[in-house]
């Protein structure tokens, strides 16, 4: 089965930032043949000299690609926005969402149930079962859930529409993925989980650091900055529709453990608070959007 053979027409988009070219183009190939075309987002310096090396690994392949890059680091939500009108102006009706490192089980398999089910039900959003990153308990083979990440995602490319794209001043990198998730809540859109695929995934690479070993992604003050930032915002934009679990989230993982990794296990500790507290404090000041 290729991609024409399908129902829909599905856009893949994948994000790239000084990755490991056969390594990444390995996961590309386990599902590029099943997508329609693939937008290549690449964030990495012009000297990485990604695209002949990515572009040859991926053989007669290449020819559903499309290429952007620059040599500046343009972050996540200018992609997304830039795939979302590369789908309305081509008529495509999925977007699916990749990270450089995400490598499927079976992608095949996902996108034709992914068919089947948003034929019976339009205003859905569909997520695998992410190894490595989800740790909810499998009940069923079709669970609803309230957040989704990136890699692995789904969206119809009315849902994008909907909302008006992604506020790429708010959210150009960190919680991008957590603002669309709630954001097309409002529209009557149902986040589900098909708990049968499978995508192997992992956010950063923690390590244990300092005296009392904590375990720490170890993130430099720009990504502090960020990710306090953004999750910032996105608490203020979408606090009345928050469940516990997303509240929990926000207020222990990125406000008080992050503190505590700051000032007990991370090195850097002086420019990393100023970063964190800088960035509470544009976050709550930041005007959102009506």
């Amino acid at each position: 089965m290729n991609a024409s053979t399908y129902n829909y027409r599905m856009l893949g988009m994948v994000t790239l930032y000084h990755p490991d070219p056969q390594n990444a183009a390995a996961n590309i190939q386990r599902y590029i043949g099943d997508v329609d075309a693939l937008i290549i987002w690449d964030n990495s310096p012009l000297e990485s000299n990604l695209q002949p090396q990515l572009m040859s690994a991926l053989a007669e392949a290449s020819a559903k690609v499309i290429w952007h890059g620059d040599g500046q680091n343009h972050c996540i939500a200018p992609a997304i926005n830039y795939a979302w009108h590369y789908a309305v102006t081509h008529h495509f009706d999925f977007l699916l969402l990749m990270d450089q490192d995400s490598a499927w089980k079976d992608f095949r398999s996902y996108r034709s149930d992914v068919e089947r089910l948003f034929a019976q039900q339009h205003l859905t959003v569909f997520t695998p079962y992410v190894e490595g990153c989800d740790k909810f308990s499998v009940a069923k083979d079709i669970q609803t859930r309230g957040l989704f990440i990136n890699s692995g995602t789904v969206i119809p490319t009315q849902a994008l529409t909907a909302i008006g794209g992604v506020d790429e001043k708010a959210f150009p990198l960190d919680a991008v993925d957590h603002d669309i998730s709630l954001s097309i809540t409002t529209y009557g859109y149902t986040i589900v989980c098909l708990t049968v695929h499978r995508l192997i995934h992992s956010l950063g690479h923690p390590q244990r650091l300092g005296p009392f070993h904590m375990y720490t992604p170890n993130y430099d003050r720009y990504r502090t900055y960020s990710m306090t930032r953004s999750h910032t915002i996105c608490y203020r934009k979408h606090k009345a529709l928050m469940s516990e679990e997303h509240r929990k989230y926000y207020f222990h993982e990125i406000l008080f453990w992050k503190f505590v990794r700051i000032i007990f296990s991370e090195p850097d500790k002086f420019r990393r608070m100023k970063a964190f507290l800088s960035g509470f404090v544009s976050g709550c000041r930041y005007r959102i959007k009506a």
